[in-house]
C-alpha cells in the first residue's frame, strides 16, 4: 500500500477511535511500543490495528471504474450502435480510444515485449518462455531458430491502480447513477 494511502487510513482512523489517535501519536513520536492500556471500570477496548485489510472491492472493478470514469469505455460498449451512422461511430471511438490509451499508459507504463517491428523476422529462443512468447504455424520438438512477428506482444512495467475508498455497499458500482437536482 502506498505511504498516501497509509497516511489516509491513519487519519481517518485517528478521527473515529481515540485508541488509534493515541497509538499514531505514539509512533509519530518515535515511540513504536505499544502502550500500557490504562485501568478502566468500564469495559476492556478492543484493539484497532492498522495492518491492511482485504479490500471489498476487486481490483478489476477498480481498473473498469476508472476506464469508466475518464474513457467512458463501459458507456461505449453498452451502447446500441444500430442506430448511429459510421461517421459518428468513428467520432465516438476516436474520443475513447485516446483517453482509454492515456489511462492504460498513466496504470500500467505499457510497453512492447518486443522491440522488432511486426512482419519482421526475428530469432526465436530456445526454451522461449510461453509467458512472454507465444509460438504459432507450423511448431514443433525441434529448435526454431527464427519466425515472422506477427504482433509484438504488451508488457506492464508498472501497476498503479487507484486505491478504492468507498463504502462497501457501493463495491460493485462502476459508474454511480447521475442526478441532476432541479
Amino acid at each position: 500500500m502506498g505511504r498516501f494511502a497509509t497516511a489516509a487510513r491513519a487519519f481517518f482512523r485517528s478521527l473515529l477511535d481515540a485508541a488509534t489517535a493515541d497509538q499514531v501519536e505514539r509512533a509519530l513520536n518515535g515511540n513504536l511500543a505499544p502502550a500500557l492500556p490504562e485501568p478502566s471500570p468500564a469495559a476492556t477496548p478492543t484493539p484497532v490495528s492498522l495492518s491492511p485489510t482485504k479490500p471489498a472491492r476487486s481490483e478489476a472493478l477498480t481498473l473498469l471504474s476508472t476506464l469508466q470514469r475518464e474513457a467512458r469505455f463501459v458507456d461505449f460498449f453498452q451502447e446500441t450502435l444500430d442506430s448511429y451512422s459510421d461517421a459518428q461511430i468513428g467520432a465516438a471511438v476516436r474520443d475513447v480510444h485516446r483517453d482509454t490509451a492515456a489511462v492504460l499508459q498513466r496504470l500500467f507504463a505499457l510497453h512492447p515485449v518486443s522491440d522488432a517491428s511486426e512482419g519482421s523476422q526475428v530469432p526465436v529462443p530456445n526454451g522461449a518462455d510461453v509467458g512472454k512468447f507465444r509460438l504459432t504455424g507450423n511448431v514443433t520438438d525441434q529448435p526454431i531458430g527464427k519466425g515472422i512477428l506477427r504482433h509484438a506482444g504488451w508488457e506492464a512495467t508498472r501497476c498503479d491502480l487507484p486505491i478504492w475508498s468507498g463504502q462497501e455497499s457501493a463495491a460493485r458500482i462502476i459508474a454511480a447513477a447521475e442526478i441532476e437536482v432541479m
